[in-house]
């Protein structure tokens, strides 16, 4: 997918921050970034995200946070496309480095800049501050003027007095996009995302990009620092994961179900990545 750059706040003029609201059948955003930090709830929807270079699940109820500059994309899958299904989220933004001004005069903003810093990683909130956090966005959505922006100032206190959070991408991860990026990387995301289940092949892959497959290869693994197969072992386990969780099926049916063509592969895939078997992930679930 090609990180398109945004300019959330353009034609504002003076705003610092904007809450936004969408109701579709699916989430339609390209792979993007954009300078402005970015706080959003899922109120109704499931599918892949990716952030910086985390790459996962998502469920309705997830609370986020993405700082300036961090690629990021919410993805749902054609198998969950129907009519009964609701994409729906909320969401604020505002300029950080407009923010940090207009709050130094009143108090010493250096935890608020320690926290803009980790949010370049991402953010996912959980727990009771979670709750907290999305009860202040639900109240930000119906209030205007002075009334918003004391809820706003809530945000950032309850933000600022937390650690009840998961960082998201690695560790000194960086965005190694551009903007004259074409689009090869957002088709060939896509259909990996949906097509997980079945065999992907590496010539098909790299034709839909225009290029041989060493030059694909050596391609994909600069942008999004990871190998195709990486990336596709990384979707595959990712569902895998949720299947788990929800607990519906047999470990060696969702590991086919995943795109596995044999469970000493998926065993072996999944505790490279998760750390533990299927097993061992399903029964931690438990405890």
């Amino acid at each position: 997918m090609k990180p398109v750059f945004a300019k959330v706040l353009e034609g504002l003029g003076t705003d610092v921050f904007v809450t936004r609201e969408i109701n579709r059948p699916y989430f339609s955003t390209e792979f993007h970034f954009h300078k402005e930090c970015q706080m959003t709830y899922i109120v109704k929807s499931e599918g892949r995200r990716i952030i910086g270079d985390s790459l996962d699940t998502f469920t309705s109820d997830e609370l986020t946070f993405i700082g300036p500059d961090l690629p990021h994309v919410w993805h749902n899958d054609n198998q969950d496309m129907d009519i009964h299904h609701t994409a729906s989220s909320m969401s604020l933004f505002f300029d950080p480095d407009k923010l940090v001004a207009a709050f130094s005069p009143f108090f010493n903003t250096s935890k608020l800049t320690h926290f803009l810093s980790l949010s370049q990683r991402g953010i996912l909130f959980q727990g009771e501050q979670k709750e907290q956090l999305k009860g202040i966005l639900y109240q930000m959505m119906q209030a205007d003027g002075i009334p918003k922006t004391i809820l706003l100032l809530e945000i950032f206190q309850t933000i600022l007095n937390t650690d009840d959070y998961h960082l998201l991408s690695s560790s000194g991860y960086t965005n190694t996009y551009l903007a004259k990026d074409n689009e090869k990387i957002d088709r060939v995301f896509r259909h990996v995302f949906d097509n997980f289940s079945k065999e992907i092949n590496l010539d098909e892959v790299s034709k839909m990009a225009n290029m041989t497959k060493h030059a694909f290869c050596r391609y994909f693994k600069i942008r999004t620092q990871r190998t195709f197969i990486q990336f596709v072992n990384e979707v595959r386990v990712s569902q895998a994961c949720k299947l788990i969780s929800e607990d519906k099926d047999q470990i060696g049916n969702i590991a086919y179900d995943c795109g596995f063509n044999s469970l000493s592969n998926f065993n072996k895939i999944f505790k490279s990545i998760k750390g533990s078997t299927p097993s061992e992930y399903k029964n931690g679930l438990l405890k």
